[in-house]
C-alpha cells in the first residue's frame, strides 16, 4: 500500500462513517471510525518501516523523528537527544516558520530544523499543512478568546475522531427513606451526542510588500488578522452553529441554536426595548443552582450599552455595577463580558464550562498560496473541531422580541 492508496481508502471510510453520523447511527459510524483507526495505524507501521529503511542507505539524521534526533547540523551544533516537541516550540523553529512565510531564505541550522518538525509530524496522519509554532498558535487562540469569550470559556478537549458525549436530560429527586423502606430505583436519564469534525478554515491575504516587515512586526501581524478570522469562526459556532451542514460545510451546535430548538423554549426569556430587573431574575431562576459557580453573562457591545446597563431595580438603582478587582463590569454578582458572536438583544446568562463541551480533532495548521500577478499571498488557516451542549440547565437566555404597536 502506498501514500496515494491509504488516503483513497481513508476518504472513502471517513465518507462512509459521515454519512452514518448524519443517518444518525452511532454504532455504525463508530464501526467506521475503528476501522479508520486500524488503517491509520497500519500506515504509520508501513511509514516507519520505510524510514527505518531509508535511515540505513542513508547518511542518518533521525532514528525515531518523534522521540529521539542524531547527528548534526552544518554549524556543527549537536541534535542528539532533543525532541521535536521541544524543537516545535523553540525560537529557531519561530524563525524558520516565519521566514518561510516571508518567502526568506533560510539557512543552514534554520533549514533543518524546518525539516525535521515538519517530517516528523507527517510521518502521522494528525498534520497536514505547516506546522505553526506552538508560541504562534497559542497567541491566535488567545487573541480569539479574547474577542470571542464565549469560545475561550467552554471546556475543550482533543481526540482524534468521533468523541461521545454524555447529555443530561432528566434527573430524579434525592429521597431520605426510613431504614425498613425499600429504595426505589433512580430516574436519571442521559441522552447522547457525537462530536465528530466541522472543518474551520479562513483565510488572509497579505501584500508582498507588508511581507518585508521586520520578522518581530511580520508574525505579531499574521497572528492578529488570524486571530480575528478564526476566532469569528470558532465563536460563532460555539454561540450560534446550526449543528448541520450549511452550504455543504457542517457546522458544530451553538448553545443559542440549542436552547432555541427545545419545545416550548424553557430557557428563552423575550423582553421588549429595555429588560426589566424581572427579566434578570426571572432568567437567572432558570439556571440549575449546580451551575451557580461559574456564571457570566455574555452579549455584543451594542446590547451590553443600550441594554444591560439601562437596568434598573424597584429603587431604580442600576445594577451593572464595576468590578474593580478586574476591571471590568458585574450584574446581580455575575460577571459580563463582551462577545461578538452574540447579536443585538441577545443576553446570555451562561456556565459554559460546565455547560458545553467542544472537541479539537485537529489542531491548526497553515497554508500559504502565493499571486504573482496581484503580488499578494493567502495564509489559510485550518482546524477540525466540533462543539454541544451538555445540559441546557447551565444557561438562560434572553432575547429580544419586536414591539407590537
Amino acid at each position: 500500500m502506498n501514500k496515494k492508496q491509504y488516503e483513497a481508502m481513508r476518504r472513502k471510510l471517513m465518507a462512509e462513517a459521515q454519512a452514518f453520523i448524519d443517518a444518525g447511527d452511532a454504532e455504525q459510524a463508530q464501526a467506521k471510525i475503528d476501522e479508520v483507526t486500524a488503517l491509520d495505524q497500519k500506515w504509520d507501521a508501513i511509514a516507519q518501516a520505510a524510514a527505518n529503511f531509508n535511515a540505513l542507505n542513508t547518511e542518518p539524521q533521525t532514528k525515531n523523528p518523534i522521540i529521539d534526533l542524531e547527528g548534526e547540523l552544518d554549524t556543527g551544533e549537536t541534535l542528539k537527544n532533543k525532541n521535536i516537541l521541544e524543537m516545535w516550540e523553540s525560537k529557531e523553529y519561530l524563525n524558520a516558520w516565519g521566514k518561510q512565510l516571508q518567502g526568506k531564505p533560510l539557512d543552514n541550522a534554520e533549514a533543518e530544523t524546518y525539516r525535521l518538525v515538519n517530517e516528523a509530524y507527517t510521518h502521522t496522519t494528525k498534520n497536514t499543512g505547516i506546522v505553526i509554532p506552538k508560541s504562534v498558535a497559542g497567541k491566535i487562540w488567545e487573541l480569539a478568546g479574547e474577542m470571542y469569550p464565549y469560545f475561550e470559556d467552554v471546556q475543550k478537549t482533543y481526540v482524534n475522531g468521533i468523541l461521545s458525549v454524555p447529555m443530561e436530560d432528566t434527573s430524579s429527586d434525592a429521597a431520605w427513606y426510613e431504614e425498613a423502606t425499600k429504595t426505589e430505583d433512580g430516574k436519571e436519564k442521559f441522552k447522547e451526542f457525537l462530536l465528530s469534525g466541522c472543518e474551520l478554515a479562513r483565510t488572509i491575504t497579505v501584500s508582498w510588500k507588508l511581507k518585508e516587515m521586520a520578522m518581530d512586526d511580520f508574525i505579531p501581524y499574521i497572528q492578529r488578522k488570524m486571530a480575528k478570522k478564526m476566532g469569528a469562526a470558532a465563536g460563532y459556532g460555539a454561540t450560534h452553529g446550526k449543528g448541520t451542514a450549511v452550504a455543504g460545510k457542517p457546522e458544530p451546535v451553538g448553545v443559542v441554536t440549542a436552547l432555541e430548538k427545545e419545545s416550548n423554549t424553557p430557557q428563552i426569556i423575550t423582553y421588549e426595548g429595555v429588560p426589566e430587573f424581572a427579566n434578570m431574575t426571572a432568567a437567572r431562576a432558570l439556571i440549575k443552582s449546580g451551575y451557580s459557580a461559574g456564571l457570566r453573562i455574555y452579549a455584543n457591545s451594542a446590547t451590553i450599552w443600550n441594554k444591560i446597563a439601562n437596568i434598573v431595580d424597584a429603587n431604580k438603582r442600576p445594577i451593572f455595577m464595576s468590578d474593580p478587582t478586574t476591571g471590568g463590569y458585574r450584574v446581580l454578582g455575575m460577571e459580563v463580558k463582551e462577545d461578538d458572536s452574540m447579536l443585538d438583544g441577545e443576553i446570555l446568562i451562561s456556565n459554559a464550562f460546565a455547560g458545553y463541551h467542544a472537541n479539537i480533532n485537529k489542531e491548526m495548521t497553515m497554508m500559504s498560496e502565493d499571486h504573482v500577478k496581484d503580488r499578494e499571498t493567502d495564509y489559510c488557516g485550518y482546524a477540525i473541531m466540533d462543539g454541544n451542549i451538555i445540559t441546557n440547565k447551565a444557561h438562560a437566555l434572553l432575547k429580544e422580541v419586536a414591539q407590537t404597536k
